[in-house]
């Protein structure tokens, strides 16, 4: 049963729609995948105009790098959900670990892992996604940490509805 108060859309409603209204995100392709309470979980598929290096066949790292910084402003939305802010990226760093094989779509696990009344700290993970020829590796493609600028826009929550 719901609350009274609850509001009539979930926090994977609100970073569906987010990512749908941000034109880079539309072009990576990106897919919410889930949205937990401090949590979400995107997905980008592979895609021959996101290859860095036409030898090699690799998503090129600033794709990689794109999607973990939408990740990582979706987890503050889930934190601060039912809520809304803007969070644009203070400070961002991120480890290329190793490139993703070839033909292979990634997935980004971002985790708000604390608010501050101006700052929002997140850290991401980036892992390949299996395919039906071949699993996935358990091995990180990357981690990354970075801080998100707070900005409580009066009237704000009241555009997503």
């Amino acid at each position: 049963m719901t609350s009274p108060d609850a509001p009539g859309y979930t926090r994977l409603d609100i970073c569906k729609r987010f990512v749908a209204s941000v034109k880079h995100s539309t072009l990576l392709g990106l897919d919410v995948l889930e949205a937990g309470e401090d949590n979400v979980r995107v997905r980008m598929p592979y895609q021959d105009k996101l290859v860095g290096n036409p030898d090699t066949g690799v998503t090129h790292g600033g794709a990689i790098f794109a999607l973990m910084d939408q990740a990582g402003g979706l987890a503050n939305a889930c934190l601060i959900f039912p809520d809304f802010e803007i969070t644009p990226t203070i400070d961002m760093r991120v480890d290329h670990l190793r490139a993703p094989r070839p033909g292979h779509a990634v997935v980004c696990e971002a985790q708000c892992y604390r608010l501050s009344q101006h700052v929002a700290f997140v850290r991401m993970s980036v892992f390949e996604e299996s395919t039906d020829q071949e699993p996935a590796s358990d091995d990180l493609l990357a981690t990354g940490l970075a801080t998100y600028m707070r900005m409580k826009l009066p009237g704000a929550s009241k555009v997503v509805n």
